[in-house]
């Protein structure tokens, strides 16, 4: 269990509800699973699940063929979130069953265990009226409203709702609040397949964390797949269309978070932490934490629904941004004078990293307050780094760099050129090196960050 706020107490709430549902599992099946019994739940009724997942009868025409079946496009996704929450080898089954208001997915999952059991209660919570069924209303509401969805639509890739689904629901260390999926996410059937989040695992993995996984529950302020670059002048308010109690729209975005934070369960006792990337999720991030504005490296604390335990926080860089960084060139003056610098790589790094470290720190057993941690993190990689993190530094620099030229295209080259030129990553415009000066051998893949035998480039444009 990865989540540690409950204790003893929180065990013994699995241990109930574990009982309960072996109780009420009955006769075992004809087949039984591994572990000899189901977790057996309903879903809700099929002709909502239609719309809440991606189906082909209500998808835009490009993306229809991916979603032919509902039951097997339900399956998948469950499958992915329980594997992301730790089950090995789950075993979903979906079952189409009748019901007085209209046929309904019932589910049936294994091994019976205390994440598993969770899902009884969290999944259908997740697609529930509440939570999924208030993003899928504001969207709605946007469409109906002349000017509000796609108003300058790619005929290649046009925008469709689209949930955070196939990531964790019951065993999630810290909630990622991002501003929307790109296409391929909906394309590839997987929320982290894409460079954003590929990139971000590898980031976690350097900043100590063993399961990124753990860390990629997902709200995004705007629930729909889109294009991956130029469509903030055309996206919808998300607190207009997403974050609304007044029944107008959706009321979306801080129900949502709450629950994938924990603030309803574990007792009420902590609140998992958030971490709000790039600059249109920290402008909406302030909004609903009331403040004017909210700028990278910011921490705080909010209580995300009324009574609630208050919810840790920080703001940072979008996850990408150090892929569109160079190092610095003296010889550009007009970037040195721009009001958007291009030259911030190594800083911009430093930053993602202190926000990765400050999750991790977050998530302990005894965390320290927001503030402490982002500064400890802060003394950790970008005021005084030691040997190992300016080597580490230097070779996810190597790797994000924009200038292609400069760009080393594995970990193992990343890794000897830094060794070489005493982890300066802008020790040249090139990824070049005296194999005489590599003063330490590249690591065996055992002892490498987690994430780091992947460079992302297959989801990168050029990659």
């Amino acid at each position: 269990m990865r989540y540690r706020g409950g204790g003893w107490r929180q065990a013994a709430r699995w241990f109930m509800v574990l009982a309960a549902l072996l109780v009420a599992a009955g006769p075992a099946p004809a087949k039984e699973p591994r572990s000899g019994a189901w977790v057996d739940y309903s879903l809700g009724p099929v002709e909502r699940l239609r719309e809440l997942y991606p189906d082909a009868s209500s998808l835009p025409a490009p993306y229809a063929a991916l979603y032919p079946d509902l039951s097997a496009t339900v399956a998948h996704f469950t499958r992915q979130s329980l594997v992301r929450d730790g089950v090995e080898d789950p075993v979903v089954e979906v079952h189409r069953v009748s019901a007085p208001d209209g046929d309904a997915l019932r589910l049936r999952l294994s091994p019976v265990n205390a994440t598993t059991a969770q899902y009884a209660t969290l999944h259908p919570q997740f697609v529930g009226p509440g939570l999924g069924g208030q993003a899928l209303r504001g969207a709605q509401a946007c469409q109906a409203e002349p000017g509000c969805w796609d108003p300058h639509p790619d005929p290649g890739e046009p925008w469709a709702f689209f949930l955070p689904l196939g990531l964790p629901l019951a065993t999630q260390q810290a909630v990622l609040f991002l501003d929307y999926p790109p296409v391929p996410a909906l394309t590839g059937k997987d929320y982290l397949n894409n460079f954003t989040l590929c990139r971000w695992g590898r980031i976690l993995g350097a900043a100590g964390i063993e399961d990124p996984h753990a860390f990629e529950a997902i709200v995004d302020a705007r629930p729909l797949a889109a294009p991956g670059s130029g469509e903030e002048p055309w996206l919808p308010d998300p607190m207009r269309w997403f974050d609304d109690p007044s029944g107008q729209a959706g009321d979306y975005l801080s129900p949502m978070l709450a629950f994938l934070a924990g603030v309803e369960r574990e007792g009420g006792e902590r609140s998992r932490p958030v971490a709000v990337f790039g600059k249109p999720a920290r402008d909406t991030w302030a909004r609903i934490v009331g403040r004017p504005s909210v700028e990278v490296m910011d921490v705080g604390r909010t209580a995300l629904q009324s009574g609630a335990p208050d919810t840790p926080w920080i703001a940072t860089n979008h996850p990408v941004v150090t892929t569109y960084q160079t190092c610095p060139d003296p010889d550009d003056e007009a970037a040195s004078g721009s009001q958007y610098r291009d030259d911030q790589l190594l800083p911009d790094l430093q930053k993602d990293l202190v926000a990765g470290c400050w999750l991790k720190a977050m998530t302990g057993d005894d965390p320290p307050s927001a503030s402490v941690a982002r500064e400890t993190c802060r003394a950790r990689w970008a005021d005084a780094p030691g040997a190992r993190e300016r080597q580490m530094l230097c070779v996810q620099a190597k790797l994000d760099d924009d200038d292609a030229a400069a760009r080393c295209d594995s970990y193992a080259e990343a890794w000897r050129y830094c060794s070489a030129h005493a982890a300066q990553p802008c020790a040249s415009r090139d990824c070049r090196y005296d194999p005489d000066w590599v003063r330490e051998p590249v690591p065996p893949p055992a002892q490498r960050p987690v994430g780091w035998a992947d460079t992302c480039n297959q989801y990168r444009p050029g990659g």
